[in-house]
C-alpha cells in the first residue's frame, strides 16, 4: 500500500509490514492529490524523509494480524529454495531448525512457558516477536522492523496520519477530507481479492492470542500512540479500533506499561536510519 502513494514533497509514508491489504488504488497518477502529497518513503532501513516533512502517513493494522502477516511473509517455500536460495536458507533456521512451521507452532513451542522446544528456540521467540534481533535478521524482518522502530525514529513532533488496514478506504476518505479534497482529486479505489493462505497458517487458537497479546504488549502500546496521534481520526475511529483491540487484547488494551522492558533501541536506530 505504502509504495504506491509517491508525487509531492508534504507526506512521508511509512509502510506497514504484510501483504494483505485489500484496497487496490486505481489511479495512483497525478490526479490524485494523496498521491502527489505522498513522496518519500520510510520502510524497514529504507528512510529517505526530510526531517521536517510535513506529515507521517502511517499505515497500521492491530499488532497481533501484523505479527501473524509478517511471519507469513517470510516464511520461505519451495519457490524461495529454488530461486532465492540464500535468502530461504537463512529463514529456514527460525522456520525450521526450531519447531515453528506455523504461527500457532511458534506460539506454543516457543513463547509458551511449557512449550516443545530447546531452550535456545525459546529464547529467540521471546526476543525476535520483541524486535531484538539475535541471529542476524533469520527471524521475520517486519517483528524487528516495529512500530516502536517506526515511531521512535521519526521527529517527536511530527504530525501523523494514519491509515488502518482494518478501514483502509474509510480512513484514505478520511485523509482527504482533511486535505479538502475535490472530487476530482479523490483516490479511486477498487476491492481486490487477497492471495489465499492454507488455513494453518492463518490459525491461532484462543490460547495463543492471549500469549501473543502478552508478549507484544509493549508493541500494543506503541500501536496505541500512533492511532492516539493521528490527527485524521476521529474520536468514534479511534474509540472502534481501541474496542477491537480490547476484543482481542483485554489486559494489554488497557495497560499503560507492561511486565517486559521496552527494549532499548538506540543502535538498531543509528544501524539503520
Amino acid at each position: 500500500l505504502g509504495f504506491l502513494l509517491h508525487c509531492h514533497d508534504d507526506v512521508v509514508g511509512v509502510g506497514d509490514g504484510g501483504d494483505d491489504a485489500s484496497i487496490q488504488m486505481e489511479n495512483h497518477t497525478s490526479s490524485s492529490l494523496l498521491t502527489k502529497l505522498t513522496t518519500h518513503i520510510f520502510h524497514k532501513d529504507v528512510y529517505n524523509c526530510d526531517d521536517d516533512a510535513g506529515y507521517i502517513l502511517f499505515i497500521v493494522r492491530d499488532p497481533v494480524a501484523r505479527a501473524l502477516s509478517a511471519f507469513n511473509y517470510d516464511k520461505p517455500d519451495e519457490n524461495d529454495f529454488l530461486h532465492d536460495t540464500n535468502w530461504a536458507n537463512k529463514k529456514a533456521h527460525f522456520y525450521f531448525h526450531c519447531p515453528f512451521p506455523h504461527m500457532e507452532d511458534f506460539v506454543q513451542n516457543g513463547l509458551r512457558e511449557e512449550g516443545d522446544s530447546p531452550d535456545r528456540c525459546k529464547r529467540w521467540a521471546k526476543k525476535s516477536i520483541q524486535g531484538i534481533n539475535t541471529h542476524n535478521h533469520q527471524n521475520p524482518d517486519h517483528w524487528y522492523f516495529n512500530y516502536q522502530y517506526y515511531l521512535e525514529a521519526i521527529p517527536s513532533d511530527s504530525k501523523i496520519l494514519t491509515i488502518r488496514n482494518e478501514r483502509i478506504e474509510e480512513d484514505i476518505r478520511s485523509i482527504e477530507d482533511f486535505f479538502e479534497c475535490h472530487e476530482q482529486e479523490r483516490l479511486a479505489l477498487a476491492k481486490s481479492a487477497n492471495v489465499g493462505s492454507d488455513q494453518d497458517s492463518l490459525y491461532l487458537s484462543d490460547e495463543s492470542i492471549s500469549i501473543l497479546c502478552q508478549a507484544l504488549c509493549n508493541e500494543i502500546q506503541f500501536y496505541k500512540k500512533i492511532l492516539h496521534r493521528a490527527i485524521n481520526m476521529s474520536e468514534d475511529q479511534l474509540r472502534v479500533s481501541l474496542m477491537e483491540l480490547e476484543a482481542k487484547c483485554p489486559h494489554e488494551a488497557i495497560a499503560e506499561e507492561c511486565l517486559d522492558v521496552i527494549p532499548d533501541i538506540s543502535e538498531k536506530l543509528k544501524d539503520n536510519i
